[in-house]
């Protein structure tokens, strides 16, 4: 007899990050960057190539996690 597992409840977020897209200016990739706060280099994953990029406002990031309650508030209600 096969062992029977109860189905699994979804599970909903209980953070969120927001991820940028930067281009790279070597081979045009966008790559993809978890909320850079600071200047920084950054290495695109397709050519390896280093450049730098222009950090987000960490104020709006902040903000945006606050809005949507750090992704609570971001759950679709239909699916509720």
């Amino acid at each position: 007899m096969s062992d029977m597992k109860k189905p699994l409840t979804p599970v909903k977020p209980t953070g969120m990050e927001l991820i940028f897209l930067y281009p790279c200016p070597h081979c045009d990739r966008e790559v993809p960057l978890i909320a850079p706060s600071r200047p920084a280099m950054a290495q695109c994953d397709a050519c390896r190539e280093n450049f730098p990029i222009v950090p987000v406002d960490d104020r709006t990031i902040r903000y945006m996690k606050v809005i949507l309650a750090g992704g609570k508030a971001g759950i679709d209600p239909d699916f509720l």
